[in-house]
């Protein structure tokens, strides 16, 4: 991602041209602060943290790497030949995403699903024979098994709905922080949710996704289908690996396109011609969504798919113990 200003130049022919050095540190300066402001508390001056430590936030180790995955497998020619969501009942082979070396994007390859890549991903990052150690294949089926209690295959990762129920009670889950309001989420959480809370739902058990980027609220008329008077809908930047790209906008609809050429999603493109055309493809990516926070609570009260979704899914509690079926973790890299 890049940013850019449009600097603007005024000069009057009555009063000194001022110096460029001047002008970094009057009006652009203010500009700075501004936004520096609006990004972290207010606090006393000599206790504030480096105006760069807010414009140019530290990524964790892990969302670096989907990031690598996602942009090398991007350079790709023929990437949907290299980039796949692995669904069931295609023999497309055995789960596996690979990691090249740099400048070599034609070593990138992604076959997986959404807990199946997230799993891999924080294998590498944090695994054995990494700097951390700790995610090993011992520690998911310790602090991750599979939610009907049986033994998981040995080709097998956490379904969405067994990260959902770690994440859920990740005070207890070593290298997990829990999450419980989308406002608080930041770039490296993971978001996992249970399709169906009460029942195990193979082979589709519920989805997980990165979060990238926090785009603050985005409210539609569509919110109000939640139930929930005063619902807030927070917008994120996700990564994610699915079989349904957040997009779907509707085709004869130029205020859809243009919300979805707004927040795109990188496995999806709209062409202009005489016939508009909507093509969209799967696998690891980049995509936008909406996660909704109670208004008394702030708590997850729902998501929605896409901006162009036209339903929004409630946080369903769990007919038992009232738990709620979405659940976040901040992966704490170094503290048991």
């Amino acid at each position: 991602m890049s940013t850019s200003a449009a600097p603007s130049s005024a000069s009057s022919s009555s009063s000194p041209r001022p110096s460029r050095r001047r002008l970094l540190a009057g009006g652009a300066g203010l500009a700075l602060g501004a936004s520096a402001g609006a990004l972290v508390p207010s606090a006393p001056a000599a206790a504030a943290e480096p105006a760069s430590a807010a414009l140019f936030p530290l990524k964790p180790p892990h969302l670096l790497e989907a990031e690598t995955l996602v942009d090398y497998l991007r350079l790709r020619a023929d990437q949907w030949d290299h980039n796949r969501y692995d669904a069931a009942g295609e023999d497309l082979g055995e789960t596996a995403v690979t990691w090249g070396r740099p400048g070599h994007p034609e070593e990138f390859e992604n076959l997986s699903q959404c807990a199946s890549f997230m799993t891999l991903l924080l294998q590498r990052t944090y695994g054995a024979g990494t700097a951390y150690g700790w995610a090993t294949r011992a520690y998911f089926d310790q602090y991750f098994p599979r939610k009907d209690g049986r033994p998981r295959a040995s080709s097998s990762q956490p379904t969405a709905e067994d990260l959902q129920a770690g994440f859920r009670n990740a005070a207890d889950v070593p290298h997990f922080d829990p999450v419980t309001k989308p406002v608080n989420l930041r770039p490296g959480d993971i978001v996992a949710w249970d399709y169906d809370p009460g029942a195990r739902s193979a082979p589709y058990t519920g989805h997980t996704v990165l979060i990238r980027a926090y785009l603050g609220t985005y409210p539609s008329s569509v919110d109000d289908q939640l139930g929930i008077p005063g619902v807030v809908p927070h917008l994120f930047q996700i990564i994610d690996c699915t079989s349904n790209p957040h997009g779907g906008p509707t085709l004869t609809s130029r205020a859809s396109i243009d919300r979805y050429r707004a927040h795109p999603d990188t496995r999806a493109t709209v062409t202009d011609g005489p016939d508009v055309v909507y093509d969209e493809k799967n696998g690891v990516g980049y995509g936008h969504m909406v996660f909704y926070a109670h208004p008394d609570t702030s708590l997850f009260a729902g998501y929605r798919w896409s901006l162009n979704s036209s339903s929004p899914e409630p946080a369903v509690a769990e007919p038992v113990s009232g738990r709620k079926q979405i659940a976040a973790g901040r992966v704490n890299a170094f503290v048991v």
